[in-house]
């Protein structure tokens, strides 16, 4: 920050939610522990804090600039901004701060002991999401099947004419309601964290392909739909348009995939990486680069050609910033970007090379450790959705499928019926009729019977669609939302939605006239 000015409008921006925060505001705490362990003075901490791109940041940087420019007493500064804080954790940090500074502790001390704190704090509020996770996983699964239920109860009683056509509308609409809210349900009690790092400059070759055959391909497979669906049947054109959008998304999907296995690889590996150069360095009493060059790359892993590549930029004695933040971007990794900050950062300002190699690892550890509990539910719950999306989306069509049947061969019933209408209904030789009962014709006696009358099924068809591509948008946002990364997720599932969606308008109204046609 440049100007007092704009830090109180950048401080009403950060959320007031303390599990919104907790990712950066440990991260932020993790960073103040390794520079504090070189004895930069208190300026100088603040300051490089303050320059870290977290939403927790603005708080030291405007403590900073109250002190810097305006000259107030840290302690005065720190109380001031805890005024501006709205979150509860940042809050409380910020006045033991200043009781600390009042006090006279030592701050490298109470540093460190605060980001074990956080880091406490952080781990509990983390596993507490993921067990709120798990339940509303289960109960947005329970919602949909019951949904689907009421459509299914809907469509029979709309073909036995006990309800009218516009009570599947009126369904139609609160199923849209309910699975927005089950999928908005899903996005608040995921835990909240930034897994991938991309910048202007560049990012991971996985990303760039995904957004590109997205941006390619995607509007190609909807102009296609657009085109070919309406020359065809309802069913069937809906069926080439999913089919055909599902088909455009899937490239851009595989490599989206590809990109957030290997992020995952990476950051698992990326703890014993941070440990590894921090203790030859310090074994050594050498430079980071130096330490770089008497790692074995072949026991890195994944891990081998990054390194590789930084090793070799480092040594071509190119701008060590420049060099490692090449290496951030080549990984795509939010938590090799902050490690890899809180280490070269460390490292130059004067901490011992092994002590900040370890309390970087320990961090990348715990929240590797934190997200692998995470994936268990959520690899599960993305596992279920395609099964439960192609199980729901046969039953509304298979039963929509026997109406639309079942009501034809009613329409040819009912106009052979026609044809006598006007004809007396036969009645015994012997059977005498009471005094002023006439004997009906078939037409009085099937107006008397409003059950199973025959059907305009054309906007129950399209409400049934509407319903398929409102369980397809959902279960493709559900999961991505509940397993977290990069937004090219929801393509991946998007396109294996549609895909079954597809198939399954093909397939079952063929069964469907087979069962009739037996």
């Amino acid at each position: 920050m440049s100007s007092t000015t704009s830090s109180p409008r950048r401080i009403e921006k950060v959320s007031s939610d303390n599990i919104v925060i907790g990712f950066d505001l440990l991260s932020n705490l993790t960073y103040m522990w390794v520079l504090s362990l070189g004895g930069l003075p208190r300026d100088q901490v603040l300051e490089n804090c303050s320059r870290q791109r977290l939403k927790t940041a603005v708080f030291f940087d405007y403590i900073y600039t109250l002190a810097k420019r305006l000259g107030l007493e840290y302690t005065q500064a720190f109380q001031i901004v805890s005024e501006k804080a709205k979150a509860s954790n940042v809050k409380s940090l910020l006045l033991r701060f200043a009781a600390s500074i009042s006090s006279g502790e030592s701050e490298r001390d109470f540093i460190a002991e605060e980001a074990r704190i956080e880091g406490e704090r952080y781990a509990n509020e983390y596993e507490r999401s993921v067990e709120n996770l798990r339940k509303w996983t289960d109960a947005y699964a329970a919602i949909m099947v019951s949904v689907t239920l009421i459509m299914v109860v809907s469509l029979v009683s709309t073909m036995m004419g006990s309800l009218s056509q516009n009570f599947i509308v009126i369904m139609a609409l609160t199923l849209l309601f309910i699975t927005s809210i089950g999928v908005y349900v899903i996005y608040k009690v995921a835990p909240v964290e930034q897994m991938t790092y991309d910048t202007r400059q560049g990012t991971t070759r996985e990303r760039r392909m995904a957004r590109f055959l997205l941006l390619t391909l995607a509007p190609m497979g909807v102009i296609l739909a657009l085109l070919l669906g309406p020359q065809l049947d309802l069913l069937v054109g809906f069926s080439v348009g999913f089919l055909l959008i599902g088909a455009s998304l899937l490239p851009a999907g595989f490599y989206a995939w590809k990109d957030d296995a290997n992020m995952t690889k990476l950051d698992s590996e990326f703890p014993i990486f941070l440990r590894s150069v921090g203790n030859v360095a310090g074994a050594a009493g050498v430079t980071l680069t130096e330490s770089l060059r008497r790692i074995d790359t072949r026991s890195l892993g994944s891990l081998e050609p990054y390194i590789s590549r930084l090793r070799v930029r480092l040594g071509a004695r190119l701008p060590t910033r420049e060099c490692w933040e090449k290496f951030r971007e080549e990984t795509g990794s939010e938590l090799v970007n902050r490690s890899t900050h809180m280490l070269v950062d460390g490292s130059e300002l004067g901490g011992t090379p092994d002590r900040v190699g370890m309390i970087c690892s320990e961090y990348a550890q715990r929240v590797v450790q934190l997200r692998a509990k995470r994936r268990l539910t959520a690899s599960t719950f993305s596992f279920l959705s395609v099964p439960m999306h192609a199980t729901m989306s046969f039953i509304l069509l298979f039963v929509l499928g026997i109406i639309t049947n079942f009501s034809s061969k009613l329409a040819e019933a009912s106009g052979s019926v026609l044809q006598t209408a006007d004809h007396k209904l036969p009645i015994p030789e012997n059977f005498q009729l009471p005094p002023g009962v006439s004997v009906p014709t078939a037409r009085e006696l099937g107006a008397g019977l409003d059950i199973f009358g025959t059907q305009d099924m054309a906007l129950v068809s399209y409400m049934i669609i509407l319903v398929i591509i409102i369980l397809t948008v959902a279960n493709s946002l559900a999961p991505k939302f509940a397993a977290g990364g990069s937004n090219l997720k929801i393509v991946s599932f998007l396109s294996m939605m549609c895909i079954v969606s597809g198939a399954i308008l093909g397939i079952v109204p063929l069964l469907t006239s087979a069962l009739f046609s037996i």
